[in-house]
């Protein structure tokens, strides 16, 4: 190692240590960039290991061909098909080309392995995912190199196994989701069961069926709408789902375009206002969501208003806010409390909807939070509010580009 380079425990502490708190993918970003540098190597990645498949979660590449997050391949071509030969937690392969552990041609030439590095991230009996680091040309990595990976795999694994699993390894949906999806759909069903009845008895006058017909599949829409939430919720909280920069001005023109329609024929004007643009870590189809039910709340809760605006701000050095704002009837300060009391997670707050739970969720998932203001009178406001990613993150991750225009 250069004289003029940090020693491995410094870039250890200024990496990783102080970044501990920071959402999770930021937190992997400077674990690889902190293994890059201390081992001197050509590249390092994180991978996630689910039954017979092994994915690239995040990968930071110095040097050689690209890792792309997303590369998946079978389970037994890799080294970790051989983990219970690792000796100290620790695989340490050279010329990995011309070992067994690599099964696959392809997997060799698309990483650039020669050299490697690895070790494993055991819970609960069985390996979830790995940490490795590919050398720059056969090396047989020393005995300090293997110590430093497994303290930065020592931090990491807390926050790897945070994800509150069930006794069959999958994602637990929460008390709580269950409960307040059973609230949510006995309205609609009870309405669907008695049209339901009524057509089954010719009951329906010709003249109704449009008005049927047109609630029918209001009621659906909203069971659907309920399904929905509850897949989304059953990923959190949230381990590895969001690895890529997404970009909350697109995220914001999407929404608009997808809600446009709906509020003109309300007789609502939506107003779309980009102060800024900024990139988050996340998963797009979970921030969609939430901006979406910030977005209905109007419907539910305001709908005689009559300007919706939309914006994305700047609130602070890398904090930035989704804000949707109506000029409906607002409400009270009791109310809002039953909106946004403390979250449950083996009950569900007193008055809260599915939706602003799932809001709510994905916000704390991703190292965010969501609230509202509201003034009797004077409309209310919700806010999504989000840490920017850091400008020095890793330039492999994928971009989102949801093409969408307001």
């Amino acid at each position: 190692m250069s004289s003029d380079r940090q020693p491995p425990l410094s870039l250890v502490r200024h990496l990783v240590v102080v970044n501990l708190a920071r959402p999770l993918p930021e937190l992997i970003d400077q674990a690889l960039t902190c293994l890059n540098q201390a081992l001197d190597a050509r590249a390092a990645f994180y991978a996630r290991i689910e039954g017979h498949s092994f994915e690239i979660i995040a990968a930071s590449v110095q040097s050689g061909p690209p890792i792309d997050p997303g590369l998946r391949m079978a389970l037994e071509d890799t080294f970790a098909a051989v983990d219970e030969e690792m000796e100290g937690g620790v695989l340490n392969i050279r010329d990995a080309s011309k070992r067994q552990p690599f099964k696959s041609l392809a997997m060799r030439q698309q990483l650039g392995i020669v050299s490697y590095l690895g070790t494993s991230f055991p819970a609960r009996g069985e390996v979830t995912g790995t940490l490795g680091v590919i050398g720059k040309g056969p090396r047989s990595f020393s005995e300090m190199d293997q110590d430093l990976l497994l303290i930065v795999a020592g931090l990491l694994a807390p926050r790897l196994h945070s994800e509150s699993r069930s006794t069959n390894g999958q994602p637990r949906t929460p008390v709580s989701v269950v409960r307040l999806a059973s609230e949510e759909v006995k309205e609609p069903l009870a309405i669907l069961r008695n049209y339901a009845d009524m057509l089954a008895n010719d009951e329906v006058p010709a003249d109704q069926m449009p008005l049927v017909a047109e609630r029918l599949a209001l009621q659906s829409e909203t069971l659907m709408r309920v399904a929905d939430q509850v897949l989304l919720l059953s990923r959190l909280p949230l381990e590895l789902a969001f690895t890529v920069r997404v970009s909350l001005g697109a995220i914001a023109q999407s929404a608009a375009q997808r809600v446009r329609d709906r509020m003109a024929r309300a007789g609502m004007e939506l107003r779309l206002q980009l102060d800024t643009e900024v990139d988050v870590w996340g998963d797009a189809t979970l921030m969609e969501a939430a901006l979406d039910e910030m977005l209905h709340n109007v419907f539910r809760h305001a709908r005689s208003a009559t300007v919706v605006q939309l914006r994305l701000r700047q609130a602070s050095a890398n904090r930035y806010q989704l804000i949707v704002k109506d000029d409906g009837p607002g409400m009270s300060a009791d109310r809002l409390e039953d909106l946004f009391g403390p979250l449950a997670e083996d009950q569900p707050a007193r008055g809260q909807g599915l939706g602003l739970y799932l809001l709510r969720r994905v916000a704390e998932a991703h190292g965010g939070r969501a609230w509202a203001n509201s003034l009797e009178g004077k409309g209310t406001t919700f806010y999504l509010e989000l840490p920017a990613a850091s400008p020095d993150g890793d330039s492999a991750r994928a971009s989102t580009a949801t093409g969408a225009t307001a």
